[in-house]
């Protein structure tokens, strides 16, 4: 090799070695999955000349993915298309891969931590020629070492921040992680005139259970409520607890005809939860609830106490109508 081609090979590592860096420090700041996975998806095929990127992990409680779907928005959610969440993945090596149409040449990184195996990273290029068996991948191994590295970190720091937002009893989100829910849900729905419902309901005779049957026998309710709940909506919905036997439901993208249904089969799943109380009797649990639609306008401002204020009339209605109903709220 001649001394001039040598010097070319030698300028161009080193101005990868430096966007390398540049990019593993953006990396390293990045608090939380959207940051994370915008950099990782968007950013490194646009810095590094790749076509796509793909990234496979491994999840076998589905707790990883949970976390984003919690983080992420609707808009922002579509960034999971191109991850595979896995129960379990077989240790892969480094180095040039035969990938999937209609990309040329791919590039497989083993994504390591501590000993541990979190999955596999993918860089695509429509270029035959970019990606080949026995190159030389130092350079690359390093950066899917940091992306492994901030993978964890990113992981830690939302299961933190999930903290202050969850209700420790039930799971769900608490009053203040369901209002950030809203605001998000609201800014988003102003700037695309986007719809999205809740629904606001509360145990029926929730006292009664307590009293009757024991405070012990109320919380298996509650858990069983919220366990009943999440089965039944999206895993784009959002489910809060807002005091007490209180819940609401967010839905983003509901239409006003399918909140009808929606709502309906909510009560109907209540109805036939199995809540036992500490004798191993049946204890029968029905709820009460009003539901709403919302689309937000440019230069509007609804609060969230506004909207959960107008369902509670509905609310209080249904329960004075006998309970075990849910009511149109916008009507």
């Amino acid at each position: 090799m001649e001394l001039k081609e040598l010097l070319d090979n030698a300028r161009r590592n080193e101005a990868l070695l430096k966007r390398l860096q540049a990019f593993e420090l953006q990396l390293l700041s990045a608090q939380n999955w959207q940051d994370f996975l915008t950099l990782l998806l968007e950013a490194l095929p646009s810095q590094f000349d790749l076509d796509a990127v793909g990234l496979k992990v491994c999840d076998p409680d589905g707790e990883l993915k949970a976390s984003m779907l919690q983080s992420l928005d609707i808009d922002q959610g579509v960034m999971l298309n191109q991850i595979e969440f896995k129960a379990s993945l077989s240790i892969a090596k480094a180095g040039a891969i035969n990938p999937p149409p209609p990309w040329k040449s791919a590039l497989q990184l083993p994504l390591m931590r501590g000993g541990e195996y979190l999955g596999q990273l993918y860089m695509y290029s429509l270029q035959h020629d970019r990606f080949q068996e026995g190159m030389a991948t130092d350079f690359m191994q390093h950066l899917a070492a940091v992306i492994a590295a901030c993978l964890v970190m990113v992981k830690q720091t939302e299961s933190q921040a999930l903290l202050a937002l969850t209700d420790p009893l039930t799971g769900a989100e608490n009053r203040r992680g369901f209002e950030r829910v809203y605001k998000r849900e609201w800014a988003r729905g102003q700037r695309q005139h986007h719809v999205f419902s809740m629904i606001l309901m509360d145990i029926d005779h929730f006292k009664k259970v307590n009293d009757i049957h024991g405070h012990g026998t109320g919380d298996r309710a509650l858990k069983a409520l919220c366990k009943t709940l999440k089965n039944v909506i999206r895993p784009t919905d959002h489910l809060g607890r807002l005091g007490g036997e209180e819940f609401a439901v967010l839905l983003p993208g509901c239409q006003p005809d399918q909140l009808v249904t929606v709502s309906g089969r909510i009560q109907e799943a209540i109805r036939e939860m199995v809540v036992l109380n500490d004798k191993q009797k049946q204890v029968p649990i029905t709820a009460s609830g009003s539901f709403i639609s919302v689309t937000p306008r440019p230069h509007q401002n609804l609060q969230i106490e506004q909207v959960l204020d107008h369902l509670d009339k509905y609310l209080y209605q249904a329960k004075g109508n006998g309970r075990d109903q849910f009511i149109n709220a916008s009507t």
